[in-house]
């Protein structure tokens, strides 16, 4: 059976769907949508290795990823990505105060600078190094953020919140992008979890810092806290 209003599946921590979970809440409120989150030990008894054609889409997990997105008409989506823009992209049925129609920017060019500031965190993420020997690992995680697009893409996102006025990437104005630096960029060094880079490495780009740090004190986030949502 369909869920009767949008369904957002993911692990209990930020991770990829930070972003998801707050264009969800901006738009929808606290009652609008389910925010249902699974263990990982129940996500993986659940993962079917097979091969499922077409009927693909009617898989319970259709990609064997999360985050998902399941709505009432019966569709489930993957794609963190997606998820968030059409999140973002909702009108509320009923005013609420905490809404930001701007989220996801309705003007061309800004949406433009949105997608490129989110490809390039996934990028960041999707081209890191993951050797299974340590060693090399290590040595190839240490040209990555030497010359490699570790430091490209923070350096890209440094400028454009730099030459934006800050805090975000558009200035003042909070979108879904500024959730994607904090999470998962930002976490993964404030939580020491990107092995084989030094902790002292993100400093180097204060503005991206300060963006992830502004995006915990919005309002929308605070409005987020106070209906019950604690990541």
């Amino acid at each position: 059976m369909p869920p009767t209003r949008p369904t957002l599946k993911y692990f209990a921590f930020r991770g990829r769907a930070l972003a998801a979970r707050i264009a969800l809440f901006n738009s929808l409120g606290r009652e609008g949508w389910k925010d249902e989150r699974l263990s990982l030990p129940r996500f993986k008894k659940n993962q079917k290795a097979e091969q499922l054609g077409p009927e693909r889409v009617n898989a319970e997990y259709i990609t064997n990823n999360l985050p998902q997105l399941d709505l009432p008409c019966g569709t489930k989506v993957s794609q963190s990505h997606a998820i968030a823009r059409y999140a973002a992209r909702l009108t509320p049925s009923a005013p609420m105060a905490h809404h930001d129609p701007e989220l996801y920017p309705t003007d061309p060019v800004r949406a433009l600078l949105v997608d490129e500031a989110i490809a390039t965190v996934d990028q960041i993420l999707l081209l890191t190094p993951k050797e299974a020997d340590e060693a090399a690992r290590a040595r190839s995680r240490e040209a990555y953020q030497a010359t490699g697009f570790l430091r490209v893409g923070l350096e890209l996102l440094e400028g454009r919140i730099a030459s934006s006025g800050g805090p975000f990437l558009l200035g003042e104005q909070l979108t879904i992008a500024d959730l994607y630096i904090r999470s998962p960029l930002c976490d993964l060094f404030d939580l020491k979890q990107f092995d084989g880079v030094g902790p002292d490495f993100i400093e180097q780009f204060p503005h991206v810092q300060a963006c992830g740090a502004a995006v915990l004190e919005h309002p929308l986030l605070a409005a987020y806290k106070d209906a019950g949502y604690k990541s």
